[in-house]
C-alpha cells in the first residue's frame, strides 16, 4: 500500500483550467514507489524511534482548518483525485494555491479509511529555500535524516513535517502526516 501514490505530471493543467472558468479533470498521477520509501521510511523512523528529525515546537492541530483525524466528508468542494484500498486522495475546488505568500502548483488532501491524515503541497523547486525558512520559522530545526539539505524533517508530537525536493524535478514538496493514523497504516505492512 503506498503512502505517497501521487506525482504532478503537469502541475499547471489543473490551475490554468480554473483561470480560463473550465471545469478541470483531475490531474494526471502516477506511481513513485522509490519516493514513497524514502519518504515512508522517514516518517517511520520518526513513530518509532523519533529521530526522524528535529521536535517541532508550534506543530499543526489542523490544516487549512481541516482537522487531523476529521472525516472525509468534512472536505467541502474536494474532488478525488487517486486511490488505494482505504486510501483516498482530493483537491479542493478553488482551494487557494498560495501557500503563506508562496505559490504553489497543487494542495491533496489524504485520507485513510475517511480519517485525514496527511496534507501535500507541491510547489516550484525554486522556492524550496523560501519554505525551508517559512516552516523553520514556525516549527524550529528542521532535522536531515539522511545529511541531505534537500530532506528535510520536523518531528512533532502528533504531526511529522517532510520537506523535499530532488535535483532532477522543478517540483518540491511539503507533506504533513498525521501520526496516529500514519502509524496504523505502517504497522498493517
Amino acid at each position: 500500500m503506498l503512502l505517497f501514490p501521487i506525482s504532478i505530471r503537469n502541475p499547471q493543467s489543473t490551475h490554468n483550467s480554473r483561470r480560463a472558468g473550465l471545469n478541470p479533470q483531475p490531474t494526471t498521477v502516477k506511481r513513485q514507489p522509490a519516493a514513497f520509501r524514502i519518504l515512508a521510511a522517514i516518517a517511520l523512523a520518526g513513530l518509532l524511534f523519533g529521530c526522524g528529525g528535529s521536535s517541532a515546537s508550534g506543530e499543526p492541530d489542523n490544516f487549512r482548518n481541516l482537522k487531523w483525524g476529521a472525516d472525509a466528508s468534512a472536505l467541502s468542494g474536494s474532488s478525488r483525485i487517486a486511490g488505494d484500498g482505504d486510501l483516498a486522495f482530493y483537491t479542493k475546488e478553488n482551494d487557494s494555491l498560495q501557500f503563506d505568500g508562496l505559490k504553489v502548483d497543487q494542495v491533496i488532501y489524504g485520507f485513510h479509511k475517511n480519517r485525514f491524515y496527511t496534507a501535500m503541497i507541491y510547489f516550484p523547486a525554486s522556492g524550496f529555500d523560501r519554505m525551508k525558512e517559512m516552516m523553520t520559522g514556525k516549527l524550529g530545526e528542521p532535522g536531515m535524516p539522511d545529511k541531505t539539505p534537500s530532506k528535510l524533517v520536523w518531528d512533532g508530537t502528533t504531526v511529522t513535517v517532510l520537506l523535499t525536493s530532488s535535483g532532477d524535478s522543478e517540483t518540491a514538496r511539503l507533506a504533513y502526516l498525521y501520526k496516529p493514523v500514519q502509524l496504523e497504516i505502517e504497522l498493517k505492512k
